[in-house]
């Protein structure tokens, strides 16, 4: 005689399996189907800056009308040449930095039409040489953003996207001015070097600086089907900057602030191989930017500029940008130095030019 309890095992086994059987995926094909229905789900999660069949870029000197949760990060090494910079009685000298920058950019899309975003970037930049070591020195610098998008229109079937911006910029650094502290030593040759290390004349070698920004845009994003698109922004930024050197004739550092207001035009074109079957981006920009500083103690002067960039990447993933970019900014403004007899004079136009590697995951 089988027990009760035998029948009823067996019986509510045949149950559950048979609602394991009719809920499963009975074929190869049915399973195959279900994997690609969720890889499909994740696609749609990272498509976030697809539209009219295009997947759009992040720029390199720009921001972007999407609206997106992603990280990024970007190494970088510039070069930066100034001409005929006045260094006083020595009369001018062409000055040549170096410096590394390290940047890591996060997004949060907080709805389809509502992110907010945000950077962080370490810089480091020195003289190359000794002239350029002794006239400009050095500087250390960490600079961070934080701000919101907003997206005002969306049209799939045009492939166009309208976003504004706002961001909030901070910035803290340190200026090594290796001449005034080699002028303050000339200045008092009875120094000895505990007198330089623990005395005011130590004190001429670092000048503390810091910025505050405010910037407010206008972004655009038009697909030209899935080959070619543009974007393109116009911003404003106003900043203002303070810089704190040691004046030895007061023996305190003072506060010299620098007022600035900067317009920015910018206009990206975009080839995308991928959808020809080379998984190959190539992008284009320019940047002009335009404004009028105040500085303190000087002459108001016009700010203007011309930057070009090229960029490499990879295509073959939506949720994935990895590639190269060059930059270039062609005429820059002006460096201002002292001539001959203290009066303020300035250099040639200068020549800022960087590479980066750049990472950024998209979701």
């Amino acid at each position: 005689m089988i027990p009760k309890t035998l029948v009823w095992g067996l019986g509510l086994s045949l149950v559950l399996g048979a609602a394991r059987a009719e809920s499963a995926p009975s074929t190869d094909a049915e399973r195959g189907g279900a994997a690609a229905a969720v890889r499909c789900e994740l696609c749609e999660t990272a498509d976030t800056r697809k539209l009219g069949g295009h997947t759009f870029l992040f720029p390199i000197l720009q921001q972007t009308a999407f609206v997106t949760t992603h990280v990024g990060i970007r190494e970088g090494v510039a070069r930066y040449d100034i001409p005929d910079l006045p260094i006083g009685a020595q009369g001018t000298r062409d000055i040549l930095l170096t410096g590394v920058q390290q940047t890591a950019d996060l997004g949060l899309r907080i709805t389809p039409w509502l992110g907010l975003t945000g950077f962080i970037r370490g810089t480091i930049v020195t003289g190359a040489n000794t002239p350029s070591l002794l006239a400009d020195g050095a500087s250390v610098d960490l600079v961070g953003q934080a701000g919101a998008v907003v997206r005002l229109w969306r049209n799939e079937s045009s492939g166009t996207q309208i976003a504004v911006r706002a961001l909030y910029g901070y910035r803290n650094g340190k200026d090594i001015t290796v001449l005034d502290l080699v002028n303050g030593i000339l200045g008092d040759p009875l120094l000895t070097l505990e007198d330089v290390v623990n005395g005011n004349v130590g004190r001429l070698l670092v000048a503390p600086t810091s910025e505050q920004s405010v910037t407010g845009g206008v972004y655009g994003a038009q697909a030209l089907g899935p080959v070619f698109s543009l974007q393109g922004a116009a911003t404003t930024e106003y900043a203002w900057r303070t810089r704190e050197p040691f004046i030895s004739a007061e023996g305190r550092r003072v506060s010299q602030e620098t007022n600035a207001f900067l317009v920015n035009l910018s206009l990206a074109l975009a080839v995308d191989f991928d959808s020809l079957g080379v998984p190959v981006a190539v992008m284009g920009e320019y940047l002009f930017t335009t404004g009028e500083e105040e500085d303190f103690g000087l002459p108001d002067r016009t700010l203007s500029s011309s930057t070009l960039a090229l960029g490499v990447y990879y295509s073959g993933r939506a949720n994935l940008q990895v590639g190269v970019g060059a930059v270039t900014t062609l005429n820059g403004s002006p460096q201002r130095g002292l001539g001959a007899e203290g009066q303020t004079l300035e250099s040639g136009d200068p020549t800022l030019s960087y590479g980066q590697l750049i990472l950024r995951y998209i979701w």
